[in-house]
């Protein structure tokens, strides 16, 4: 009995402890949780009204006291969710700043290739004409000489002079030295320009002083040729002129005045002759070589001439150089008296190929010599025009052509330094001022041109101490090479 009563009163003890403790838990639990509360009001994460509705459900009591005052203030109104997004959002940035750190760092370790700029020249520089402002000399027959340099980037660059408003002249460039062959009774100025490739230009006035001596003899005055005389249109008229004063496997070797004359002649072809410009042709130095000779016989020529109706004129004022078995030859830019049939014109491949397009008539102008007894294209006079070999002029000639030649086979074409024309040329243009028409009737025949060439060429070449006397060789004397 004992032993029951003693082990029930343990009973009701436990009971009553195990009742004790879990209250004692409880409540520390809910005084856990008004402490955790109390803490985020103190840090700011809830506000007081959200604090203390927390804590009435926890304690279960109406009077409840208000949470403790946060030291120090803050705006209160912030809740615990907009500060943890502010959190979230603080992190965020963290996290980015973080990882364009590491791009930037990967960029950096990238190999970045330098930009290397494309180099392109530019010359500003001008050229430089080297000769003095003033030269004096005592001959009217004077030889101008200087010097052309370029500090600049230019690998090229020419020389052209000009005396007064006449049309400029282009100075042949040897290592940059020039030349400049001058006629003058009278002082004068003589301009020079000089261009390089990029278009820098500088101009030079040289003064040229004659001081001739009293026994000087004063040299005669040539009237330069003028087409004065205008002919009547014909467009069945067609010319073809070429001049050639420079060669370029002859480089020593000039035939004098020859782009003169055939500058000259073009302005009779137009006028005197009645040709209207766009059936004139005109082949000077470097556009004078063999193979626009033969475009302008093949191509050209054949568009222009309507058969046997048209009237052809051809002008050649240059070298001429004969053949042992191949006759006579008109030697082009390019062409090569040691290779003849490979780089010249022989007149017989000229006739025939004008004989192909059946002009009604053909009238040649020559101004080439093809005597002498050398064939090494020797100058044997100073101011002649120099290759000369012995030759003959008996060719065959179809009958409507008419040839009119500068010199027979034995005699060298001259030149006339003070007109600054060959002999033939400057007479043949000025018997085309009307000077040759001799009976006066506003008409110049083949003939009529002939006997005022023969007499004109034989006087002057006299005054040179030597002979000359043009050939015309023809069957038709009295056809009319012009009217005005």
């Amino acid at each position: 009995m004992k032993k029951f009563l003693f082990l029930f009163l343990i009973l009701i003890f436990s009971n009553n402890v195990l009742a004790e403790t879990t209250w004692i838990t409880k409540k520390n639990s809910k005084t856990s949780k008004v402490k955790t509360l109390e803490q985020m009001y103190i840090d700011g994460l809830l506000s007081r009204s959200e604090c203390i509705k927390a804590k009435k459900k926890i304690l279960k009591s109406q009077s409840i006291p208000g949470c403790k005052k946060i030291e120090p203030e803050e705006d209160t109104t912030v809740t615990y969710i907009a500060k943890k997004k502010k959190k979230k959002k603080e992190e965020k940035k963290v996290v980015k700043k973080k990882e364009k750190k590491k791009e930037e760092k990967k960029v950096a370790k990238k190999k970045v290739e330098k930009y290397v700029p494309e180099e392109t020249q530019e010359d500003n520089i001008k050229p430089n004409i080297e000769i003095a402002s003033t030269v004096t000399f005592k001959d009217a027959e004077y030889l101008l000489e200087g010097k052309v340099t370029d500090k600049g980037g230019s690998e090229k660059f020419y020389l052209f002079y000009q005396k007064g408003k006449s049309k400029k002249k282009l100075v042949k460039l040897e290592n940059g030295k020039f030349k400049i062959e001058r006629f003058s009774i009278d002082n004068e100025e003589i301009k020079l320009i000089a261009i390089d490739e990029y278009q820098n230009e500088t101009t030079k006035v040289v003064k040229v002083i004659i001081a001739m001596d009293e026994e000087t003899e004063v040299a005669e005055i040539y009237d330069k040729p003028e087409p004065i005389i205008k002919a009547r249109k014909d467009n069945k008229r067609v010319a073809i002129i070429i001049g050639v004063e420079t060669y370029e496997k002859l480089p020593n070797i000039k035939a004098l005045y020859a782009n003169n004359d055939a500058e000259a002649f073009k302005n009779f072809a137009n006028r005197s002759l009645g040709i209207s410009k766009s059936n004139i042709k005109i082949l000077i130095d470097s556009k004078a070589r063999r193979l626009d000779a033969v475009e302008t016989l093949k191509l050209w020529l054949p568009k222009k001439i309507t058969p046997n109706q048209s009237e052809l004129f051809v002008f050649f004022s240059g070298h001429g150089y004969p053949s042992e078995d191949k006759g006579l030859h008109l030697i082009p830019q390019d062409g090569d008296p040691r290779l003849l049939e490979e780089s010249a014109l022989s007149h017989k491949y000229i006739i025939n190929q004008i004989k192909k397009t059946k002009p009604k008539s053909v009238t040649m102008f020559l101004d080439a010599c093809y005597s002498g007894q050398s064939r090494t294209d020797e100058v044997l006079v100073a101011g002649l025009k120099p290759i000369v070999i012995v030759a003959t002029n008996n060719e065959d000639v179809p009958p409507n052509f008419n040839i009119f030649s500068s010199s027979e086979g034995s005699q060298v074409s001259a030149t006339i330094k003070e007109a600054e024309h060959g002999i033939f040329s400057y007479y043949l243009m000025k018997g085309l001022e009307g000077e040759a028409d001799l009976d006066k009737d506003r008409q110049i025949t083949n003939n009529e041109l002939y006997v005022y060439l023969q007499k004109s060429i034989s006087q002057e070449a006299f005054t040179q101490n030597r002979q000359q006397d043009p050939i015309l060789t023809s069957e038709n004397p009295d056809q009319i090479l012009m009217r005005y």
